[in-house]
């Protein structure tokens, strides 16, 4: 099912913000694209801390019981806990991204990096959230951003992560088209945007 120009989703206005929004809902891959050298320490940290921390509570409560000599942690154990270090540290590096595309933390740098990206596409004449890319009709990609989007802030409950291309990101294109300081040399020749959308539309009888 496609969407008409007179039969269009709702959304509400973003959530206010200390910095400036970039994405309400950014892809899987951009999150983790975007990612900080301070979001792979923490990624990382995670992952060695969670084996040495069970270590460590060997020595201070050994399974031999009080008093006792503080025994071997098992092979399996460890791995597990590194597992899990792994991927709870994995989270934490996702919702500190997240958390910059929708300007709730300093994001100067993911700023400056989304721009360039984005008028580097309106340029080769790319829509710039890749949707005429997905497999998913109109109807399908208003839900999958309707149950993606804010999903970083659960991801201790439920891990959930926007994999579907659809054009809900909570932006006025518009403001890529004009140039901020330094943003010239660059040297991008944007093309208009309606022209974009209409190479790219499924015209509906």
């Amino acid at each position: 099912m496609s969407y008409t120009t007179t039969n269009q989703p709702v959304r509400s206005d973003p959530p206010l913000s200390d910095y400036e929004l970039i994405d309400v809902d950014p892809h899987f891959t951009r999150v983790v694209s975007y990612f900080r050298g301070s979001d792979y320490g923490v990624w990382a940290a995670s992952a060695v801390g969670f084996p040495l921390a069970l270590q460590a509570w060997e020595k201070l409560e050994p399974q031999a019981g009080a008093f006792k000599a503080p025994g071997k942690v098992p092979g399996g154990a460890l791995r597990t806990a590194t597992l899990l270090g792994a991927v709870g540290g994995f989270y934490l590096a996702y919702v500190r991204s997240s958390k910059r595309f929708l300007g709730w933390s300093e994001n100067s740098r993911e700023v400056k990096k989304d721009r360039y990206e984005i008028k580097k596409l309106l340029s080769e004449g790319k829509l710039p959230y890749h949707e005429n890319e997905s497999v998913l009709d109109d109807r399908l990609k208003d839900i999958a951003n309707r149950n993606s989007q804010f999903s970083f802030t659960t991801l201790a409950i439920l891990p959930w992560f926007n994999l579907a291309r659809h054009p809900y990101h909570g932006v006025n294109i518009e403001k890529y088209y004009v140039d901020r300081p330094g943003e010239e040399e660059w040297n991008l020749k944007l093309k208009p945007f309606e022209e974009i959308k209409a190479k790219f539309a499924k015209n509906i009888e």
